[in-house]
């Protein structure tokens, strides 16, 4: 079934990442830090922090791996700036590999983290580098990890993290409704660390985190890595933006079973990709239910996904190159997802090694085929390489274009007689309402990174 391409799917080919959002005075992405006063968050010699608060009159620095007290709450004051410090050597317990990280805030087991910023004052971990010399990897990442379900062993020890004396880093257990504390209006810029292959710290880690936790409004940008990661739990989520990572935007694996509603996904054509056998292996979204055949373990991996947009890239060339799948389910992860939109990938949606699920009510555009491995129904369909020409069929020839000095998420609405609209009145895919503000206002930031 073909349709045309709807207002707010096509607009993942014509975004490209040479644009500015109309960001407003939040904008620090060609600015560099703000001009405070900077000290380092204190820790104890295992890397505990030793503060109950971060304020916002102080840019904080995180030397190393620094870790909230298990047992205690660290609260991050609206219009926080977090950065990384000074680097430290760590032996990696898993290869015995000396291991040189900075910037990592790791929330324990029995810990909790409070960063609730607003809207017009967003708590923001980021680059420590000047203006137009900031990198992927220049800050390490934020590290949940809670006591909710897996299907791993009792407990599993996080990725891409060491640990030091009387600090627990696994993750897992038996309490779904874990509290890890909450996270709202937070953003986490060039982030990531590959420690060795697939050993690696994410933009977001969230591992065994249970409903209890509060994650609204993040964005994860620039990142060396994935954007979002959930290694099991039960956390739910909403409003994410995922921007400019260099694997995955979402990542799911060891029997993650959360819902998540009204999240973006935007690729980068001038980013760098994460490569397998000396291919593209960044997707929009990737869902594992563990890494060893049979695949058998018990909770399956079933992320409840309502209203994404993924979007890829305009360039037919560039997007076969530089992507995968922009939807990738496979090692007999179950998936469950709806209202959403998938464009500007070669192939819209991947579905590998017995995944099964629910997959409807989405619309999908291809380059060269809509979906690779099965063909879920109850869906609508473009496979075409003529981006502009669609662009225009749909009504859209005057939204905006790569060329363009200004992006404002306001163009990924649907329009009220677009297909995306689903029955016109109740239901709508795609993470943004056809009439509503759009919810990135004013907090998220869409401006360019030379790289």
């Amino acid at each position: 079934m073909k349709k045309i391409l709807t207002v707010a799917s096509v607009c993942a080919i014509a975004l490209a990442s040479c644009n500015k959002d109309n960001v407003g005075p939040n904008s620090d992405l060609n600015a560099g830090l703000p001009n405070k006063p900077q000290a380092t968050i204190p820790t104890d010699a295992s890397g505990i922090i030793t503060k109950t608060t971060l304020s916002a009159d102080t840019v904080w620095k995180i030397d190393g791996v620094a870790f909230v007290k298990p047992g205690a709450t660290l609260t991050i004051q609206p219009g926080t700036y977090i950065t990384s410090g000074l680097t430290k050597a760590y032996n990696d317990q898993i290869t015995g590999l000396t291991q040189n990280i900075k910037g990592v805030l790791v929330v324990p087991k029995t810990a909790k983290l409070i960063a609730n910023g607003t809207a017009a004052a967003p708590i923001v971990f980021t680059s420590p580098n000047a203006a137009n010399s900031r990198n992927p990897g220049d800050f390490g990442g934020v590290v949940l990890l809670g006591s909710a379900t897996t299907n791993q062993a009792a407990t599993k020890r996080i990725e891409g993290i060491p640990q030091p004396v009387g600090v627990d880093v696994t993750y897992g257990g038996t309490n779904a409704a874990d509290n890890s504390g909450s996270l709202k209006y937070v953003r986490i810029e060039f982030a990531g660390y590959n420690l060795t292959a697939d050993n690696e710290i994410n933009g977001l880690t969230l591992g065994g985190v249970g409903t209890g936790t509060t994650l609204e409004n993040i964005q994860v940008s620039w990142g060396k890595d994935d954007g979002f990661e959930f290694f099991g739990g039960t956390v739910n989520a909403k409003y994410l933006v995922a921007l400019s990572n260099d694997d995955d935007d979402f990542d799911f694996d060891h029997g993650y079973t959360g819902t998540i509603q009204y999240a973006l996904s935007l690729k980068d054509p001038n980013s760098t990709n994460s490569l397998s056998g000396g291919n593209s292996d960044s997707n929009g979204l990737e869902s594992d239910n563990e890494g060893t055949a049979p695949y058998a373990q018990t909770p399956k991996t079933r992320p409840v996904l309502k209203n994404f947009t993924f979007l890829g890239i305009k360039d037919v060339t560039v997007a076969g190159t530089k992507l995968k799948f922009g939807n990738r389910w496979r090692r007999a992860s179950e998936y469950d997802i709806q209202n959403s939109i998938i464009a500007g990938y070669a192939t819209g949606a991947a579905f590998q090694d017995g995944a099964t699920g629910t997959f409807t009510g989405n619309v999908v555009h291809a380059y060269t085929a809509a979906f690779s491995g099965a063909t879920p129904t109850g869906n609508q369909t473009n496979v075409s390489t003529d981006a502009t020409t669609y662009l225009k069929l749909a009504g859209a020839a005057n939204i905006f274009y790569p060329t363009s000095s200004t992006f404002n998420p306001a163009v990924l609405r649907p329009l009220s007689t677009s297909p995306a609209y689903g029955n016109g009145t109740t239901t709508y895919s795609g993470a943004f309402h056809p009439t509503n503000p759009v919810w990135t206002a004013g907090w998220a930031q869409f401006a360019p990174k030379t790289y």
